[in-house]
């Protein structure tokens, strides 16, 4: 039995967008289902996590030379000029053009005909302000699931309690004068800092002993050290156990021990559950290697299908100022599966911190950096380790004298091989 599609891809993530794009590059047949309700009171629809991110950065530069005291008042103004950038319509258009079926609406699962799962829509289109509802069944040789993901927090009280999500914050006309984040990965922290920018008293609670718990330990106190310099309060190795709502419309939120105080609790992602059946036909897309295994295993052009994924290293973007960005392992899970055979290189100046870790061959393994060009020197790196270049051949190294380093050590560690190796012969023959 023919199915309609190739790919459905669900969710509106930025890793949807780019699995929908590549995916229809290689001329598939493609529909991609925006399981988000829209907003009557909003003209925007839904922006995904990535798409936020980028928005209060704008804001950021925009008003960076307003007093801080001041900052709030321009929120919504200079917040609706930078969102309208970002209107889904461009998108829908361009997308429609090239092919692909943008359906709108909530969607599920539901058993399978002749082996093909059906995944059914119950779709909402907007026309001058009304909504007219229709189901459609869609079947494809292939599904990806691809939300915009947050950890499930337990928190007693949170379900009842209206929190913020990011695109929420976003709406507001009036800012509260103090909020908390819950969270602790690179999207928490980047609005963390933006809503303290404004001149909000802005607090940031995560259950893990620093911020950023995937990244490098050094790199990440590097950026907490920044942040709680900035004024925000940092709660880290804290568990929220409840929220509760006090007088004048404010919280408390009770963290092991203590409480703490605000008007607003915002998660940048609120929770999403998802039902999906396990199948080798139903993927999950979080990242780049996700997207790399969905196009190799589904739209491979050729009958026969290549056994081998390509490598991709995961990045993390931090799009903090100063920004922070890693690549590949970080020291930790590299001693844990390369033991000593290491060399740990750091480069440092008053603003910035670059460690590379490599194996004594030159391969680099991971890399993270804090600073202003992190961003874009862990992306060269990142592109070195796909092409296999060795750290000696990798010019930005070279301008962070990181080269010189690994020259030194891997001189001293060939001295030191050498002498092992003289003595050990000496033993065997008693020389």
């Amino acid at each position: 039995m023919s199915v309609d599609y190739d790919i459905v891809v669900v969710g509106m993530s930025a890793h949807a967008q780019k699995l929908v794009s590549l995916a229809v590059q290689r001329e598939a047949r493609v529909a991609w289902v925006w399981d988000q309700e829209f907003c009557d009171q909003y003209s925007n629809a839904y922006l995904n996590i990535d798409q936020i991110d980028h928005i209060l950065l704008l804001l950021q530069n925009k008003l960076s030379d307003c007093p801080k005291s001041e900052r709030v008042h321009f929120f919504a103004q200079q917040i609706a000029s930078i969102r309208d950038n970002f209107c889904q319509d461009k998108l829908l258009e361009i997308l429609q053009k090239k092919g692909v079926d943008v359906i709108i609406g909530e969607c599920k699962f539901q058993g399978k005909v002749h082996n093909s799962h059906v995944l059914k829509v119950s779709e909402t289109a907007l026309a001058e302000r009304s909504r007219a509802f229709s189901q459609r069944s869609l079947s494809s040789r292939a599904y990806a699931i691809a939300h915009d993901i947050t950890s499930q927090r337990k928190i007693f009280g949170l379900a009842e309690y209206n929190y913020l999500t990011a695109n929420q914050l976003l709406n507001l006309k009036d800012l509260p004068n103090s909020i908390a984040v819950l969270g602790d990965d690179s999207k928490a922290c980047a609005i963390a800092q933006a809503i303290n920018f404004l001149g909000i008293n802005t607090s940031l609670v995560t259950d893990h002993n620093h911020i950023l718990p995937n990244l490098d330990v050094a790199i990440a106190r590097t950026l907490q050290a920044q942040l709680e310099a900035e004024g925000i309060n940092v709660y880290t190795n804290t568990q929220t156990t409840a929220v509760s709502q006090i007088e004048h419309s404010r919280i408390r939120i009770w963290l092991d021990n203590q409480t703490i105080e605000c008007d607003h609790l915002l998660i940048p992602v609120a929770p999403k559950k998802f039902d999906f059946p396990s199948d080798r036909h139903i993927y999950q897309c979080h990242g780049d290697q996700d997207i790399a295994k969905i196009l190799q295993q589904t739209l491979q052009t050729g009958f026969w299908r290549s056994s081998s994924i390509p490598q991709i290293p995961t990045m993390i973007n931090v799009s903090t100022t100063p920004t922070v960005a890693q690549v590949g392992m970080t020291e930790l899970l590299a001693r844990q599966k390369y033991g000593q055979a290491l060399y740990i290189l750091e480069s440092s100046t008053e603003n910035s911190l670059c460690k590379i870790i490599s194996n004594h061959k030159g391969q680099i393994l991971g890399a993270s950096m804090f600073g202003d060009r992190a961003k874009l020197v862990i992306e060269a790196i990142a592109i070195a380790m796909q092409g296999k270049v060795n750290i000696q051949h990798i010019a930005v190294l070279q301008e962070l004298q990181i080269t010189e380093q690994w020259e030194k050590l891997h001189r001293d560690h060939r001295q030191q091989v050498k002498f092992k190796n003289w003595f050990t012969f000496r033993r065997d023959w008693n020389i």
